[in-house]
């Protein structure tokens, strides 16, 4: 492991979100980063090459809060936030706790962005949130 890698520490949420199977966007740019060898098919990124992207990838991402929102059988989101990279820091350390206090009982959506391009997303239930019957 480099001394890089040693010196960041990100949850490990956060690092499974962006570099898990679900989400391609870091593993394909790892993927496409690999040299070609006309004939052959790029093999798959190493733990390390994925560690790196990571690294280049998540300092700039900018997030979207959305708060899911049912209006008859149709879920919608609505906007309720921005914030640039690198202005977000409680929101990966105590994610339930910064939407409950910032944004209150809602179902939340958090997408990450790299520039205009989706990378992941994941959803919270806040604050003891449980159903759209409550209400908005």
């Amino acid at each position: 492991m480099s001394d890089r890698q040693t010196e960041r520490v990100v949850p490990p949420w956060l690092y499974k979100l962006f570099t898990g199977h679900q989400y391609p966007y870091v593993r394909r740019l790892a993927k496409f980063a690999k040299p070609v060898v006309p004939g052959e098919d790029r093999g798959e990124p190493t733990k390390d090459e994925i560690d790196v992207k990571f690294w280049e990838v998540f300092p700039r991402c900018r997030v979207k809060i959305l708060q899911e929102v049912k209006e008859g059988m149709i879920v919608t989101f609505h906007e309720l936030g921005q914030y640039e990279a690198g202005t977000y820091q409680e929101l990966i350390d105590t994610p339930e706790d910064f939407l409950a206090k910032t944004y209150g009982k809602k179902k939340i959506k958090v997408n990450f962005y790299d520039g205009e391009n989706f990378v992941c997303t994941i959803n919270f239930k806040v604050a003891g949130w449980t159903g759209h019957e409550e209400g908005h």
